[in-house]
């Protein structure tokens, strides 16, 4: 039987986000998502159910997406009863898969106090586990309830620069900040400076790997796009005409 090709290897990257409801992925990693798409990767969020207000949680979305830079959001077509860790639910989680063939996947902590989030990672595992591209949780969202078990943070992503994109992408999740109010945004903030604060920087967001597959460089054209955004910058600048006065 021949071994299926894997994902290609280059600059760009393909990238599926999860997230179980709609402003997870906001909370656990907006500033990540805001620097692999501001590096020129390929970022899809996937949303695996929308448990109420499904019309303007689905309309927050996209508007938080479209701050971040993200390509397209997926919404699984599984209820909030219906989500689990069962063959359908890991069948929809596959399709998208097998239909991106991701460079990388982000998903919750498979320890996360939330019964969804556990069972969105559950099925990310199972449908990834003959699949050749690396796999990341990112913390458990804010707020969240007590867990018995403790995150280890494996990997930790400088995100200095994306922090304001970050909370307005979270400010685009309308209904969320009604019901959670404003001291919801100082958490995020504040978690992310405290990792930061580890990496010896201002604000980073932290992973704990599931597994990898050798290419872990998730940036590999930052440097590049910014050197190409710098040149159209002085490019389009006012420059005075030879034959006008310089003062």
């Amino acid at each position: 039987m021949p071994i299926p090709s894997s994902p290609a290897r280059n600059a760009t990257k393909t990238v599926i986000v999860f997230g179980a409801h709609p402003d997870d992925i906001e909370i656990g990693m907006a500033g990540t998502v805001s620097r692999l798409t501001a590096c020129g990767n390929h970022v899809y969020s996937c949303i695996a159910t929308v448990p109420d207000e499904r019309e303007c949680r689905i309309r927050e979305a996209r508007a938080s997406a479209a701050i971040l830079g993200i390509k397209e959001v997926i919404v699984l077509p599984i209820k909030a009863n219906q989500l689990g860790y069962n063959r359908v639910s890991i069948g929809a989680v596959d399709s998208v898969i097998r239909q991106f063939r991701p460079h990388s996947v982000f998903t919750h902590w498979i320890e996360d106090s939330h019964q969804d989030h556990v069972n969105v990672t559950r099925c990310i595992v199972a449908a990834t586990r003959k699949n050749n591209f690396n796999v990341y949780m990112y913390e458990q969202t804010i707020p969240g309830g007590i867990t018995p078990a403790g995150f280890r943070a494996q990997y930790l992503i400088d995100v200095s620069k994306h922090i304001d994109r970050k909370i307005q992408s979270i400010l685009a999740h309308a209904s969320q900040m009604k019901r959670n109010g404003e001291w919801w945004l100082e958490g995020v903030r504040g978690r992310a400076m405290y990792r930061g604060y580890q990496i010896h920087t201002q604000y980073a967001e932290a992973f704990e790997i599931i597994k990898i597959n050798g290419d872990t460089n998730l940036f590999a054209d930052e440097n590049s796009v910014a050197a190409s955004h710098a040149a159209e910058a002085t490019a389009t600048s006012e420059v005075p005409s030879p034959t006008s006065p310089v003062y």
